[in-house]
């Protein structure tokens, strides 16, 4: 899950403020959660996972009690039935098995060497001589592998690996009898002596200290008891002796104290020599003692009472002393010492040895060799020491040995022990007068009438010849039910067996010298059975049996053998449209069998599987071989069908989703909203497609686009649908074409082909008939807003402008989101917008300037100099700046847009919108100008009564009486105050500094002209006195809006002020004169 989180994350642009491992970190802490759920849920898993694990313990073991548990589970066998069969079948006796072992595989070497190759041949694909000789060898090198294997085993668990037997690799060695060496037979074992007490010591002193030596011929070391008084010689001393031979010698010498100086030992008094054999355990006996100093009675017994107990070796199955003749190694009648030694699992051999020797003196293998009973006739005898009633023979390729024994008993424990390691099938009997019985001991593993009721099992099942079993069938349906079991695991096993199953198998596909094509061939099979119902299986299972089985029957040597038989070439044929029509099924669902490409190489492992199927039906040797288009046309129509399967499952989890999220009244949003997720949800999954399926994929060229292109191919009929009746005004539709024609345009092989030039033809009528829809409802909004407007300043604008404004920049960004692809209708949607939107602009800035001067002609000019204009007009003023300012944005070049703003006015005079730029500016200095006229009332009406004291006026002697008061100049200062703040207020658009720079140089304009109309030094002291008194404040007033004090002194203040200068000195001349 984490790495799927980091791929999408690495697929998604970098955003500020947010960085992936944040977002990686709350996906994992909601993935926790999810997992971890409730207390209920979050012991169920506790209680899956800890069976889980037991599971896996038991199966991960190979111990034979766990291999018998899975046995058991597998196969669903009650406990009580496994003992019963265990107890039958001599589980527990390893030598039992091992001559089970060496039986069958005597069995199936002569079953080799005595059949009919051309029998063979007639079952086999291909009927020439070399296919036959192929198929023997195949099954001679399981056996010697078998073989080979179990002599590298130890005998038992109590012996040493490191000195086991050794026995030369190979059949023919195997064979032959010369192939062992007698230096490789070692034997060890131990002698236990206990040495209890002595008598018959009366010739000694009751107080003489007595004790014994305890030693071995060929032991470097040797054993002592305490000494003891003569009266009382009790020792109870416990002596072991490892040793090598299985004739041993135990010298045991009885010492009495002495204080002579040559005598450091002690002086010995008697000795005796024991010679134990193998298994020999006898009790407490008392043997006589050798004296070795005179007696005072030549009748005088020294005795002494011993426990010889030799431990039996573990690769020592019987022994004894028994006559023999033969051709060789034994040509003479003589007794020997015969051990039956076990050399491996498999190969035993029958030595003989000489007293204190651990190396045999003569060794035969019993590989190839049959025991059997002497009839009456055939007996012979040899000498007086010999025995003519219990004889048995041992048969070899040319030679024969013959045997015999000094009780029936002995004869028949020979017999059946030398049968066993034999491994030969006949069973030898005794011949006895009048009739013939199985002298052999009863076989314990012949099962009781209780037992075979109980197991329900025919008499002969347990005694039936192994070989004789259907191995295969039984290997197919003994794989089939491991892997149900497997499958049925809480955790995905995907069919991978555990380490514990999978040494069960191939146990039982090594014990009985199964072949290579029938395991893989019943592997392939389970594993298309479970896949074919449903449940997933890794495709690398699949693929590795498959390509065994198709390798072996287009005649390749994947295990060095080829050798394929009719029966198994047509139930392959037969499976191969099995396997093809699986592997269709799995890439026809995509995204079901394969989410998010998991397991990781399952898909690469599907294809790789897919080409060779197809290879196999075109009779083609390889995939490699085969043409590479063939492959691809299938894999593309494969993933059409799964375009089809993807994009019904995307359309389910949209409608499921909605239907969660609660219905939507109008049908025709509640199909645009359907339309918009669902093309959401179908960008992602293309994506998610893009960046799991995309390696896969990789050595298919087209397939992935092929798979992408089927996908929207399906889009297309829910697009066109819901686009026929959707409302074009809304233009939400068009949040659908913004999504696809961006992941189209970022899609390289997808770009401006099928599906994109379709998607263009469907929406290039709709985003013109938008355009002319726009443009009319603007222009509607912009004449019942105007109308309706109060011009009151709305953050920067009036509300009718802002709004208007609103709707132009998302009409702009709508011609930008588009991304239109096409470059010549992308040059004509851009004109388009521009044109509607400088139309627009003109149309609010018309009507403004319409109202403006309806409250213009509504101001009448005032009879005194308080004037303060109307504040609506700035806020109109301001909207014509604000339109301005959006045409130099919304209709320029943004490509070649300069931060300075040069460019951009440039690219706007240049373009459509240069014609409006230029009407707009033209409006704006005409609206200040009407401005700057209403707010002169108050200066005129100052001039207009300077203007009664000209002597040239007919009512200047009425007024020579009358002042000018400074309640006009107060009044002055006062509207220029109001006014300035007015603008400063209203006007957010437009700079300020244009404002006032126009009303400040007409206000001096008016006064310039006034003055220049009267003669130098002919105004009036109370005309000078007023203009001074005017000029200084609106110099005052207006001097804080420019930069400098400098700025103010325009050319016009400058003549005002000269003038004013001229007549003040005028009067002062007068004053003085």
């Amino acid at each position: 899950f984490q790495n799927c989180v980091e791929k999408f994350l690495k697929s998604l642009p970098l955003m500020e403020r947010v960085a992936h491992d944040r977002i990686l970190t709350v996906w994992m802490s909601k993935y926790e959660a999810i997992c971890r759920g409730n207390e209920d849920m979050e012991t169920a898993r506790r209680d899956s996972i800890a069976m889980m694990r037991e599971r896996q313990t038991a199966d991960d073991s190979v111990t034979p009690d766990h291999l018998y548990k899975v046995f058991q589970a597998i196969l669903d066998i009650p406990q009580r039935e496994h003992h019963l069969l265990a107890k039958e079948l001599q589980l527990e006796n390893a030598d039992e098995q091992a001559t089970v072992i060496r039986r069958e595989l005597r069995h199936r070497l002569n079953y080799l060497t005595t059949c009919n190759v051309k029998e063979v041949a007639k079952k086999l694909v291909s009927r020439e001589p070399n296919m036959a000789q192929a198929y023997l060898a195949e099954q001679h090198s399981h056996i010697t592998k078998l073989r080979n294997t179990l002599n590298q085993m130890p005998i038992s668990k109590k012996s040493d690996p490191n000195r086991r037997s050794k026995v030369p690799a190979g059949d023919d060695a195997a064979l032959d009898p010369s192939t062992v060496i007698k230096s490789d037979i070692t034997i060890s074992t131990a002698v236990n002596l206990t040495l209890r007490k002595a008598r018959g010591l009366d010739f000694l002193p009751p107080d003489k200290p007595v004790f014994c030596i305890m030693e071995m011929d060929g032991h470097s070391s040797r054993m002592a008891t305490a000494q003891y008084p003569a009266s009382r010689p009790i020792w109870d001393t416990f002596a072991p002796f490892a040793t090598g031979t299985p004739l041993p010698c135990i010298r045991i010498k009885l010492m009495a104290d002495s204080k002579g100086i040559l005598d450091a030992d002690g002086k010995q008094v008697a000795k005796l020599m024991l010679q134990p054999t193998l298994c020999q355990s006898d009790g407490d006996r008392w043997y006589k003692m050798t004296p070795t100093v005179s007696l005072p009675d030549k009748n005088q017994v020294i005795e002494v009472q011993a426990q010889v107990a030799m431990e039996k070796a573990v690769n020592v199955k019987f022994s004894g002393w028994l006559y023999c003749v033969g051709r060789d190694p034994w040509k003479k009648w003589k007794k020997h010492y015969f051990v039956l030694v076990q050399m491996t699992t498999f190969a035993c051999a029958l030595c003989t040895f000489r007293e204190k020797q651990s190396v045999p003196s003569e060794v035969i293998s019993l590989s190839g060799c049959t025991v059997d009973y002497c009839e009456e006739d055939a007996r012979r005898g040899f000498g007086e020491e010999g025995y003519t009633q219990y004889q048995f023979h041992l048969l070899m390729a040319g030679n024969s040995i013959v045997f015999c024994s000094a009780a029936r008993n002995q004869m028949e424990q020979w017999v059946y022990q030398l049968a066993r390691a034999t491994g030969q099938t006949h069973r030898p009997q005794a011949p006895t007068a009048g009739k013939t019985h199985t002298l052999s001991p009863k076989p314990q593993g012949k099962p009781t009438s209780n037992a075979l009721y109980e197991l329900n099992l025919d008499e002969n099942f347990l005694t039936r010849d192994i070989t004789s079993f259907d191995h295969a069938m039984l290997y197919s349906e003994l794989l089939r039910q491991t892997l149900s079991y497997r499958l049925k695991d809480p955790a995905s096993s995907m069919g991978w067996l555990t380490p514990g199953q999978q040494f069960l198998l191939d146990e039982y596909q090594a014990r009985y010298c199964l072949r290579g094509f029938a395991a893989h061939f019943a592997m392939l099979k389970a594993l298309l059975e479970h896949a074919s119902n449903g449940t997933y299986i890794d495709s690398s299972l699949m693929q590795f049996s498959f390509t065994f089985c198709l390798a072996h029957i287009q005649g390749q040597k994947p295990d060095n053998y080829h050798s394929v038989t009719i029966d198994e070439k047509t139930a392959f044929m037969d499976m191969l449209e099995s396997v093809h029509d699986l592997q269709r099924h799995q890439l026809e669902r995509l995204t079901h069998s394969f989410p998010f490409c998991l397991p990781d190489g399952g898909l690469k492992s599907t294809l790789r599987l897919f080409a060779r199927v197809i290879s196999a039906q075109l009779g083609q040797t390889s995939a490699l071989s085969s043409d590479p288009s063939k492959v691809t046309d299938q894999v593309c129509e494969c993933l059409k069908k799964a375009a089809m399967q993807c994009f019904s499952d995307v359309a389910e989890d949209v409608t499921a989703q909605m239907a969660g999220s609660g219905s939507v009244d109008q049908v025709c949003n509640t199909t645009l909203e359907f339309l918009v997720n669902l093309s959401g949800e179908c960008i992602e999954q293309m994506g998610q497609s893009q960046i799991y399926y995309a390696k896969a994929f990789g050595e298919y060229e087209g397939a992935l686009e092929a798979f992408e292109e089927a996908f929207w191919s399906f889009y297309e009929l829910d697009l066109e649908t819901i686009v026929k009746t959707a409302p074009v005004e809304s233009g939400k539709v068009f949040q659908v074409f913004e999504q696809i024609n961006t992941y189209l345009l970022n899609h390289a092989k997808l770009r401006d082909q099928k599906f994109h030039t379709h998607l263009l033809s469907v929406f290039m009528p709709l985003v013109a008939n938008y355009l002319d829809v726009m443009s009319v409802t603007m222009e509607k909004e912009i004449a019942v807003s105007v109308a309706n407007e109060t011009w009151r300043q709305d953050q920067n604008s009036a509300k009718c402008a802002e709004e208007l404004f609103s709707k132009l920049q998302g009409l702009h960004r709508f011609a930008q989101r588009l991304a239109w692809p096409e470059p010549l209708f992308a040059d004509h949607l851009e004109k388009r917008v521009q044109r509607a939107i400088s139309d627009l602009l003109l149309s609010l800035c018309n009507r403004t300037h319409a109202c403006f001067k309806q409250i213009l002609d509504k101001q009448e000019p005032c009879q005194h100099a308080l004037y303060i204009a109307p504040r609506q007009c700035w806020v109109m003023v301001d909207v014509v700046t604000a339109s301005m300012d959006q045409a130099s944005l919304l209709c320029s070049d943004p490509d070649e847009e300069d931060p300075s703003g040069t460019a951009a006015a440039a690219q706007v005079t240049a373009g459509y919108g240069g014609n409006t730029l230029v009407a707009l500016e033209t409006l704006q200095v005409q609206m200040i100008s009407d401005m700057s006229e209403v707010l002169n009332f108050s200066v005129r009406d100052i001039i207009s009564k300077l203007s009664l004291h000209d002597p040239t006026n007919l009512v200047f002697s009425l007024l020579n009486r009358m002042r000018t008061s400074a309640i006009d100049l107060e009044e002055l200062s006062m509207s220029v105050d109001h006014n300035l703040q007015s603008i400063q207020e209203c006007a957010a658009a437009t700079p300020v500094m244009d404002i006032v720079t126009i009303w400040y140089d007409s206000l001096l304009s008016i006064i310039d002209e006034w003055l220049k109309k009267h003669p130098e030094q002919s105004l009036k002291f109370i005309q000078f006195d007023t203009l001074q008194g005017a000029l200084e404040v609106i110099v005052h007033r207006f001097v804080v809006y420019f930069n400098t004090e400098q700025d103010a002194r325009t050319p016009l203040l400058t003549s005002v002020e000269d003038r004013l200068r001229l007549e003040q000195s005028a009067y002062e001349l007068a004053s003085t004169s």
